[in-house]
């Protein structure tokens, strides 16, 4: 036989051989070809270190396979890891940038309220010393107009016969 068969074959063979072998007549015992039988057990032997040594080497590939792979996990986990860092530290520059506008429109709100304030002082001012002003004029156009209308009174007097004169407007 030629040693390129897998072992299995070879049992496999080995098995025919034993199924086909003779029965011995009366007994439970068979007759077989036993220089078969030797060869094929010659062939297991053979083949048996190149199916130890493939064996090994699918070991040996697993076992990079999975160091491949747990190399790659880690990869992935660190870059998750610094993946997540970045986002908490976009998060807490996000949460700062929030907080700061909203204290900045708290701040021009305030001032905006201040200045409504104080502009509306200084108009009041304004107006009340205006109101004053005007007031002062308006006593200085009573105050001559009663003493137009007392000179008017006292022509009048001193000229009986002459007509009052009618005011503008009347």
């Amino acid at each position: 036989m030629e040693n390129n068969y897998a072992i299995e074959d070879l049992i496999d063979s080995l098995e025919d051989l034993i199924h086909g072998a003779m029965r011995v007549p009366f007994g439970k015992k068979s007759m077989i070809d036993v220089d078969k039988v030797a060869e094929i057990v010659s062939d297991i032997r053979i083949s048996l270190p190149m199916e130890i040594k493939q064996a090994q080497n699918v070991v040996k590939d697993k076992n990079i396979i999975i160091a491949d792979a747990k190399r790659e996990a880690e990869l992935i986990i660190r870059k998750a890891e610094q993946r997540r860092e970045e986002l908490i530290e976009s998060s807490d520059i996000m949460k700062e940038a929030r907080r700061r506008s909203t204290e900045i429109i708290s701040q021009a709100q305030n001032r905006s309220s201040d200045l409504r304030v104080s502009t509306n002082e200084f108009a009041d001012k304004m107006l009340a010393r205006i109101e004053n002003l005007l007031a002062g004029d308006i006593n200085n156009i009573k105050v001559l107009r009663s003493s137009i209308n007392g000179s008017m009174n006292s022509i009048r007097s001193e000229q009986p016969n002459i007509a009052p004169l009618e005011k503008p407007g009347e």
